[in-house]
């Protein structure tokens, strides 16, 4: 097992330890006051340093990808980004939220080799699109992403996805960090709109609504049986790398915390969702992307209004070959999780013309 450490700075090792409850232990003590130490001094350095360009940040125009995990978003995300009047937080960034604006350039210069992805063996790279609730962890952000570093906690703390359900300290602190995050990203994609993505916006979109205005959102929804299995896997290959408290739950433990999630998550959508007009939110399926992704990709643009197709089809082309050989990871779930996968999750089925018998 390879293991990792994620980036949280003193802050945010504090609030996890108080949030769940943790005992000091010397491993988490030196997480806290050594590299947290350096990672809050960095946050403060960076701030400073670019102050005036962050106060000026654009964040218009915000394009916010939304879906359940393991639907496409990633998929989609690369794709878009492809064009580049748009700009978007790189793993660098998401990783290094403290110090990416003094150390991105020079890192991506240096090396941008790739490296597999654990759960479907995509390709990322340090430049590539990278979801941006890593960075938010880091920072000090409540996040389902708690649950990388505790595993034991995901049922409870996939409740932590809509900052709307917080305290009001917590939720002004998320606002913060995400406001700031969204800022920095915008500064190095000197001005242009910004694309985000992380399958936890769709659980915020009230949130996100409130503080970007003129955002407008796409979803990609797949089909629950088929993605049920994936993000079971997704889980359990991250928990495998960033695990540093407790021991891993059986997959069946981590089938019945996404059992229970899912109908949340579309709940949180549908309500955040509403009287948002056809020019701002809009909706595609992973099976229409895999089939088709130029096709796709160009509806999108006519629908949301995301500037001129011609300027970014011939790099879409060329990268949709080279992925053409590439196929999604799938196992279908047992017949008794496919029972309980139709119950929990009928509306889903029903709302995107997903048949119950998949």
């Amino acid at each position: 097992m390879s293991h990792l450490n994620l980036n949280l700075t003193r802050q945010a090792w504090r609030q996890f330890r108080r949030n769940w409850r943790i005992p000091a232990s010397p491993s988490l003590l030196w997480q806290t006051y050594v590299p947290g130490s350096l990672f809050s001094t960095l946050t403060g350095l960076q701030s400073t340093m670019t102050a005036q360009q962050l106060a000026t940040a654009n964040t218009n125009n915000t394009v916010v990808i939304l879906g359940y995990w393991r639907s496409g978003t990633t998929l989609l995300h690369e794709l878009l980004c492809l064009d580049q009047r748009y700009s978007y937080p790189t793993t660098h960034a998401c990783m290094n939220p403290h110090h990416f604006l003094l150390t991105e350039e020079t890192a991506l210069a240096k090396s941008d080799q790739a490296v597999q992805r654990p759960m479907d063996e995509m390709e990322v790279r340090p430049s590539s699109p990278q979801e941006d609730e890593f960075a938010l962890l880091s920072l000090g952000a409540h996040s389902p992403y708690e649950a990388l570093l505790m595993p034991s906690v995901l049922r409870e703390a996939l409740k932590l996805s809509d900052p709307a359900d917080l305290p009001e300290p917590d939720r002004n602190r998320w606002d913060s960090a995400f406001m700031s995050f969204l800022k920095g990203v915008a500064v190095r994609g000197a001005g242009r709109p910004v694309v985000l993505k992380s399958p936890t916006h769709g659980f915020r979109v009230g949130t996100l609504r409130r503080l970007l205005p003129d955002a407008r959102f796409i979803l990609i929804v797949r089909n629950p049986m088929s993605n049920f299995e994936s993000v079971v896997r997704m889980w359990k290959r991250m928990f495998e790398i960033y695990c540093a408290i407790g021991a891993i739950p059986s997959d069946d433990e981590i089938r019945e915390a996404v059992l229970e999630d899912r109908p949340r998550f579309e709940q949180k959508l549908e309500s955040g969702s509403a009287g948002l007009p056809g020019d701002r939110f809009t909706t595609l399926t992973y099976e229409a992307l895999a089939a088709d992704p130029y096709g796709e990709v160009a509806r999108l643009y006519e629908r949301m209004n995301l500037g001129d197709f011609d300027a970014v089809s011939a790099r879409l082309k060329e990268e949709t070959e080279k992925r053409k050989d590439y196929r999604a990871l799938g196992k279908l779930p047992s017949p008794e999780w496919r029972d309980r996968i139709r119950s929990a999750s009928l509306g889903v089925f029903q709302r995107y013309g997903y048949s119950l018998n998949s």
